[in-house]
């Protein structure tokens, strides 16, 4: 990747490979004349540089064998080509062309590596809050739809609930399950309500989470929002445990009884060490208006 990142600018030639970097008008040698280059040995192809090349057109002499038909059209038309350049007196200067500023950068190289690929959008809200690694590995794969609920098992054809286990009214799925099931949204509001944020509580119309989240942070301020974004994510942890506690155990969803286990696992995040969180009135939850 990195070989075809670069374009050279030659001046003195000392710095470039003749063979086998991109200085002739962005393209490499290797790639204009292939056949040529392939009867060129390794190790001067590897060497070679273009101050070298140009001394006595010693580049003619690293080309070994007699050339086919083809081979020798390539080197006439490499040797026109490289009639155009004349060697000057300052250094080459190589180009990284994923930057404007021409100078190579690893942020730059990881993005252009990256190109194309499927991005996860609320990466830094979720991998830079402070919470345990089982909540936001379990996140991550909500957010992705990857948790294993009856829209899933229904594809391929494992038993699964009818219905919502939290509101039993709707589908079960895990975007259902942490924005618009009517429960979720009486859990958000009393736990926002907390911190007066009560107008983000997500509405019926909301259907993704992650999107939700963005405006709830947007919406805190800069004091709380490191904060807000633990508190979501552990509301959340929460909504799944309680969840799987209707599933598995037959429970009946109580939401005081989930406000309950939202402030417990609160207080162990604060003792483990989430100075964030324990900026929040979270003693609040479950007792605002």
């Amino acid at each position: 990747m990195f070989a075809i990142s670069v374009i050279t600018s030659v001046g003195n030639g000392a710095n470039t490979l003749f063979w086998t970097d991109r200085w002739v008008h962005g393209c490499a040698i290797s790639d204009l004349a292939p056949q040529v280059f392939a009867q060129v040995p390794a190790r001067v192809a590897r060497s070679r540089t273009v101050a070298e090349a140009f001394n006595d057109q010693r580049w003619e002499q690293d080309i070994c064998g007699a050339m086919s038909a083809e081979a020798f059209y390539q080197y006439y038309q490499l040797w026109a080509t490289l009639l155009e350049f004349n060697l000057q007196v300052e250094e080459d200067r190589h180009v990284w062309v994923h930057d404007s500023s021409g100078s190579y950068s690893s942020k730059s190289a990881y993005r252009a590596y990256l190109q194309g690929s499927i991005t996860f959008e609320p990466w830094k809200r979720l991998w830079k809050t402070w919470a345990p690694g089982k909540c936001k590995l379990f996140l991550w794969l909500a957010i992705r739809n990857r948790r294993w609920t009856s829209d899933r098992l229904q594809r391929r054809g494992l038993p699964h609930p009818a219905r919502c286990a939290l509101c039993d009214q709707e589908e079960d799925n895990v975007q259902h399950i942490l924005t618009t099931c009517v429960f979720t949204r009486q859990f958000w509001f009393s736990v926002l309500s907390a911190f007066n944020m009560q107008s983000s509580t997500p509405r019926r119309r909301e259907k993704c989470f992650a999107e939700w989240w963005r405006k709830v942070q947007k919406r805190a301020g800069a004091p709380i929002q490191k904060g807000v974004n633990s508190a979501i994510i552990l509301g959340a942890w929460t909504l799944w445990k309680t969840r799987n506690i209707c599933v598995f155990d037959g429970a009946s969803p109580n939401i005081q009884v989930a406000l309950n286990l939202f402030k417990d696992e609160a207080h162990w995040w604060c003792l483990a060490g989430t100075k964030k969180l324990q900026k929040l009135p979270l003693d609040r939850v479950g007792n605002a208006p």
